[in-house]
């Protein structure tokens, strides 16, 4: 297992019926990218439309070049690859990403994605026997000035287009590198999937009402599940995480 060191991975969620749905019944909901904050994600470019493939009509070839050996002679036809482009555009955004992240205390995250503090924060255990760990499903997001660059030829060759989706799917603008995100996909997304860790424990946010963290403590009631109140730090910009008993 790749990054042994990190034993857990996060989701920061506000408390709604995904959310409930995740603690309920061990599900989670993989969104297409459409649907995310960022434009941005999943883009990329090509470096040419077209490519160049070489000609094997030796008739042809007689007819235009008839008083010369065909051994020494190269031709090739033009090949318009728009179809191709447009197909893999269509994979990408067809398929659901889960987006987790190796911190629970990070401050913006709480603000961008928990509702501003009234949310929660899910810790989900990552080891080497759950999909969590496993670097063919799940793997860190890597972090770029540019979109992905791609060969348009590559997307004649099935395992190239698969090296390509992947490539996509694990980039984002470097302006999101606060974020340490960790990606897992499927093809089919705007569904979802069996969680791929257990659930270890549950953060609410400073500003989580009493009546959702009453609901939270109902589900997770015989289950081993830990849960936390964040609180803000009394002398800087940060929290602390206290335990609910």
């Amino acid at each position: 297992m790749i990054h042994p060191e990190v034993t857990s991975l996060f989701k920061y969620k506000p408390i709604n019926q995904y959310t409930l749905d995740i603690i309920a019944n061990d599900r989670i909901f993989y969104p297409l990218p459409d649907s995310f904050n960022d434009p941005f994600d999943t883009q990329c470019s090509f470096r040419q439309k077209y490519t160049f493939s070489q000609s094997t009509n030796e008739n042809t070839l007689k007819k235009v070049f008839p008083d010369e050996n065909l051994e020494d002679i190269s031709a090739f036809t033009k090949k318009d690859l728009t179809k191709q482009i447009n197909s893999f555009k269509r994979k990408l955004q067809n398929y659901g990403i889960l987006s987790l992240a190796e911190n629970a205390k990070d401050i913006l995250m709480w603000s961008h994605y928990s509702e501003d503090h009234k949310g929660l924060c899910i810790e989900f255990e990552r080891n080497a026997e759950n999909e969590l760990g496993d670097k063919e499903k799940t793997r860190k997001v890597n972090y770029t000035k540019n979109y992905p660059s791609l060969s348009s030829k590559s997307l004649l060759s099935k395992k190239d287009t698969e090296k390509n989706l992947m490539r996509v799917l694990y980039t984002k603008s470097k302006h999101w590198s606060y974020e340490k995100e960790w990606r897992m996909f499927t093809p089919n997304g705007s569904m979802s999937y069996p969680i791929p860790g257990k659930i270890k424990s549950i953060t609410f946010g400073v500003r989580t009402s009493n009546i959702d963290i009453d609901v939270i403590k109902q589900l997770v009631s015989g289950k081993s599940i830990n849960l936390y109140k964040a609180v803000l730090k009394e002398n800087e910009f940060g929290i602390k995480l206290e335990k609910i008993t």
